[in-house]
């Protein structure tokens, strides 16, 4: 949403934080599987550019590209930007997108990292997407999946004002409730998807393209946010990611319906210290011994064992400038 960052510190989202870590590691697998190391980074910056860091330091990325909506806000941005290798493009995500070229001269990962609820926009988005990343590029949404309405048909009818023309009559009525609009939200973009490298698997002779899903997942450091997107795909890079056995590698990559929640106990570092040294444990092992674990329970144990690797670690410190 535009002055978003106004409200919130991108810095210290701790789900967040987690998202972009297992982003890494995926990242860092494909580039593995093409054995090429060139990339191009399109984003959402806003004023902390936490993502543009970090996806430098991690890739040594130099070209990057940031979308800013507020362009009245460009002095602001321009001095926050932290590497002179950020560029700044100025308007919307529908006016810049399909004004940026190169996307067939090298791997581009792009994460529309929104704030706003899913609607329309959104999809004429990964229309310009998908329409232009080559075979090997990747591509992630962000976004909010929370709609008006205490009802079903209340979610359904502020779904259908969010999406337009792109709602779909054939999703089920009793889909629409708070657990289950990330499926909606899905199946509204697979269609999207799908119709678009339909279009180009007709249209570019030679290749055929394919959609492989990687990301499915839901986190809240608020608002209920949802991420998902993946890579194009030929024959020969298919069979290679399958070889790989990427998608059992990690706990979080999803190429089905199965959503990944993120989800963080209130953990003490104290009690977080305690859990990392009997890692992993049974429930048997924990039934045996709960006494030594002063109250924390197993189901805050699992939660805290699927996310620790990717857990953020803060301490308050002091610097002058």
């Amino acid at each position: 949403m535009p002055g978003s960052d106004q409200k919130i510190n991108y810095q210290y989202r701790p789900a967040k934080s987690i998202e972009r870590k297992m982003l890494c590691d995926l990242i860092r697998e494909i580039q593995l599987i093409r054995a090429d190391g060139e990339m191009r980074y399109i984003g959402l910056g806003a004023k902390y550019f936490t993502d543009f860091l970090l996806l430098h330091n991690e890739f040594g990325i130099t070209d990057m590209i940031s979308i800013e909506a507020q362009k009245e806000r460009q002095v602001r941005y321009e001095f926050n930007k932290p590497l002179k290798c950020i560029q700044m493009w100025y308007g919307s995500t529908n006016e810049v997108l399909p004004q940026i070229s190169g996307f067939d001269q090298k791997m581009n990962l792009v994460w529309l990292d929104f704030d706003d609820v899913f609607g329309e926009s959104m999809l004429y988005d990964l229309e310009t997407i998908c329409r232009n990343i080559k075979i090997g590029s990747m591509f992630f949404m962000s976004c909010n999946y929370s709609y008006r309405g205490g009802t079903q048909s209340e979610k359904r009818e502020s779904f259908r004002d969010c999406v337009g023309n792109f709602f779909d009559e054939g999703i089920k009525k009793t889909d629409y409730t708070n657990k289950r609009m990330p499926y909606v939200i899905k199946k509204v973009i697979d269609n999207q998807i799908r119709r678009i490298i339909d279009l180009r698997n007709r249209t570019e002779r030679g290749m055929t393209i394919e959609y492989m899903q990687l990301l499915f997942l839901t986190y809240q450091d608020g608002a209920p946010m949802m991420t998902i997107g993946g890579i194009l795909v030929d024959e020969e890079l298919k069979i290679k990611i399958n070889q790989s056995r990427l998608i059992s590698k990690y706990i979080f990559i999803s190429d089905s319906e199965e959503v990944f929640s993120i989800e963080i106990p209130n953990l003490t570092n104290k009690e977080i210290q305690l859990i990392l040294k009997n890692l992993p444990i049974s429930i048997e092992e924990f039934q045996e011994h709960e006494q030594e674990f002063y109250g924390i329970g197993f189901d805050e144990i699992c939660k805290f064992e699927r996310i620790y690797r990717y857990y953020p670690y803060y301490s308050e410190g002091m610097f002058t400038t």
